[in-house]
């Protein structure tokens, strides 16, 4: 759907200006608008939980370790304005962040370093991660990527990542195999720090409360986003030891989120992400 589509369609479209940094023909807008990007993003928090040292400034610097509701709805916000809107807000959203990045950080007093948010190596593991675990989501619950459209998926995500401030090439895989190798590479420095196993309980113990279906349907596609995360990670969390279980729940969740997709086809959810986005954006930089 492109810019001048959504114009024809009512007035108060014609605020948006542009398609933005990856438009409807991209790998990313397909991704990102289908349900499994949701689970892809909490595998993606659970691997970037592992870093101690971010975990422990965001623990001691920030007040949303307490807020995990209102995190989630920020996270969503902002990456959909950054997939999903045009330039200028996909800009704003990003500078804000880049600016509550500038200001967090923590003076550690068991090691005496100071912990800064805007660690480019920070910056890359939590960006890098969330490419990954958006990739594995999509294989592991049924949106077909070829090989071409794994790679050209993460170099359209460098757009991303440059706008949270990752300047360093470096730092950036250029494949889908390359960003495998970058993550298995890390796990020598990860570890699962008591600031981690509390931000991310509810993710790997589910609440057993209220409606028996809704509960079950939580348990088992909670259990499906572990079973995205690698050997070593599971090991770090102490799921390791039940793979039949994980792999059951995994092909559960694939059959639930083409429920999901099958209600819901491709352009109603591109449509709704778009529209989201044009209503309620991070920031917004227009007014109607």
């Amino acid at each position: 759907m492109t810019f001048a589509d959504r114009a024809a369609r009512g007035a108060s479209d014609t605020l948006r200006a542009d398609d933005g940094y990856f438009g409807p023909g991209s790998v990313s807008w397909r991704v990102f608008a289908d349900p499994v990007a949701k689970l892809g993003g909490m595998a993606a928090l659970l691997l970037q939980a592992l870093n101690p040292y971010m975990m422990r400034l965001f623990y001691h610097a920030t007040a949303s370790h307490n807020d995990a509701a209102g995190r989630d709805e920020r996270t969503g916000r902002y990456f959909d304005t950054v997939v999903f809107g045009d330039r200028a807000h996909a800009d704003a959203a990003a500078a804000s962040v880049r600016r509550m990045h500038a200001h967090a950080a923590w003076d550690d007093p068991h090691s005496g370093q100071i912990l800064r948010a805007d660690n480019p190596e920070w910056l890359a593991w939590t960006h890098n991660t969330f490419v990954y675990a958006l990739v594995l989501a999509c294989e592991a619950f049924g949106v077909p990527l070829t090989a071409e459209e794994k790679d050209r998926f993460v170099i359209e995500q460098h757009a991303a990542a440059r706008l949270i401030g990752i300047e360093d090439d470096a730092l950036l895989p250029s494949t889908f195999a390359e960003l495998v190798q970058y993550v298995d590479a890390q796990r020598g420095w990860l570890s699962l720090s008591i600031e981690a196993a509390e931000v991310t309980r509810g993710l790997r113990k589910p609440s057993l409360r209220g409606n028996p279906i809704a509960v079950w349907s939580v348990v088992i596609v909670q259990d499906g986003v572990l079973s995205l995360l690698p050997d070593w990670a599971r090991l770090l969390y102490g799921i390791e030891g039940r793979p039949m279980n994980l792999r059951a729940a995994a092909r559960t969740t694939r059959r639930l989120m083409g429920l999901a997709r099958r209600s819901r086809g491709y352009s109603a959810l591109i449509s709704d992400a778009v529209t989201r986005v044009d209503d309620h954006p991070y920031r917004k930089v227009r007014s109607r």
